[in-house]
Parts: structure tokens; sequence; C-alpha cells
């Protein structure tokens, strides 16, 4: 009978110790499947981010090009209205040097 006890103490402690193994096993396993979701989690985090940032900057660069396109007209404006009105000076210049060489011509 104490034969019959000591051999059921040993397969119980020996089954205790499979099942200690079993959980730490599957601890490990969960734990590897946490660390896993959690990678995921946080790449599909800084994917999102990132594809945010870069609509922001497409954004950013299309409203820079319509305000680059709206200067560029404004300055052009802004030419050819200086153009007009140095093309109006020079044949007042024009003018004036002729009246001047007339006159000097007239005079001798």
């Amino acid at each position: 009978m104490t034969t019959e006890i000591i051999k059921e103490i040993r397969e119980a402690e020996h089954a205790a110790e499979e099942k200690i193994k079993a959980a730490q096993q599957e601890s490990k396993e969960l734990l590897a499947k946490a660390e896993e979701a959690a990678e995921k989690t946080v790449k599909s985090a800084q994917e999102k981010e990132l594809e945010k940032s870069r609509k922001l900057l497409e954004e950013a660069e299309k409203q820079a090009n319509l305000e680059a396109l709206e200067k560029r007209e404004q300055n052009k404006i802004q030419c050819e209205a200086l153009k007009k009105k140095a093309g109006e000076k020079l044949e007042d210049a024009v003018k004036l040097v002729m009246e001047r060489i007339v006159n000097l011509n007239g005079n001798s």
C-alpha cells in the first residue's frame, strides 16, 4: 500500500510537472501572439500617420502651387503695366530728344 501511495504521488507530481510545462509553453505562445499583435498595431498606426502626413504634404504642395500661380499671374500683369508705362515714357523721351535736336539744328 505504501508503494502504491508513493507511485500515485509520483504520478501526480509528474502530471503537475507536465501541466506546468504546458502552462509555461502556452504562456510563451500567448506572449508571442500578444507581442505580434502589438507590433502589428504599432505598424498599422505608423502607416496611417505616414499616409496622413503624405496627404497633408500633397495638399500643402497643391496650395503652394496655386498661390505661386496666382503670384505669377499678378507679377505678369504688373510687368505688362510697367512695360506699357515704359513704352509711353520712351515715346515721350524720343519726342523730347527730337525736339531738342531740331531746336539745336534750327537755332544754329
